[in-house]
């Protein structure tokens, strides 16, 4: 699928959605959650090292949205909303393995009552794509509303975490500068 197929498909997807303004990630899953019935929780949890940052876990009756909590607020709402694009676009789920990995970040819950998990390595490259292009989207969108919300670009006034998050959201929409 090209590029710019995949962002008008992905563009679709981001205005059928009430995109709180000022944004609020938090605001927007509990949108995101109502209008498919059942709540998006969003639980911070320190991620393992070399694992993903981000994960949708789903239960009979709610979903979950673990990310890492130790990263800035960008990296953060973008994480939480690559796995919101990855409910928006209804992709399906890989079946959990033995309560892994959601048996650490939720070990009062019987492992049978987790019906599925999400994790990045698990998705086609489409529905990777997908969901990462969603994010950076929803992102351009709210950051044209209050332009100050995030530091500017220069590296010198953030932090590199943050640079390195800003130029993956860059070259993912395409922007090699």
């Amino acid at each position: 699928m090209g590029m710019k197929r995949l962002r008008r498909q992905c563009a679709k997807v981001i205005d059928t959605v009430e995109i709180p303004d000022p944004f609020d990630v938090r605001e927007l899953s509990s949108r995101i959650g109502q209008r498919r019935g059942r709540p998006i929780h969003l639980i911070p949890y320190r991620m393992p090292a070399g694992g993903p940052c981000g994960l949708w876990v789903s239960t009979d009756n709610a979903d979950y949205i673990v990310y890492e909590e130790h990263t800035s607020t960008l990296h953060r709402e973008h994480i939480i909303l690559h796995e919101l694009g990855h409910l928006l676009c209804d992709h399906q789920m890989t079946p959990a393995h033995d309560g892994e990995p959601a048996g650490p970040v939720f070990p009062s819950l019987d492992p049978r009552t987790v019906e599925r998990v999400l994790q990045r390595t698990h998705y086609t490259a489409v529905e990777e794509q997908q969901a990462e292009l969603i994010a950076s989207l929803i992102l351009e969108r709210v950051s044209r509303w209050a332009p100050s919300r995030y530091p500017p670009s220069n590296a010198r006034e953030i932090s590199a975490r943050d640079a390195d998050t800003i130029d993956r959201i860059r070259r993912s929409l395409g922007d090699q500068g």
